[in-house]
């Protein structure tokens, strides 16, 4: 992965009556990746950080669409 400075997108799942920002728990983030593409982290999928489980998507993709698909294709349980 790249720097603590590279971009980021996150997914967030309201968990609180209030709709406030520290109140949503995050679900999945995408990391810019050193030179290209994006490693990405969705509960339920691959949240344990381990070499064997990352998520590799290249800039073809759009990271928020591809997280929400897979966080679609593994219903979260609250």
């Amino acid at each position: 992965m790249g720097t603590k400075k590279e971009p980021t997108w996150e997914v967030r799942h309201p968990n609180a009556d209030r709709m406030t920002f520290e109140q949503f728990g995050l679900v999945a983030y995408a990391k810019r990746a050193k030179d290209a593409g994006w490693f990405v982290r969705i509960s339920g999928v691959n949240e344990v950080a381990s070499r064997d489980d990352k998520i590799y998507i290249g800039d073809d993709v759009f990271p928020p669409s591809f997280m929400i698909a897979l966080l679609g294709m593994n219903k979260l349980t609250n």
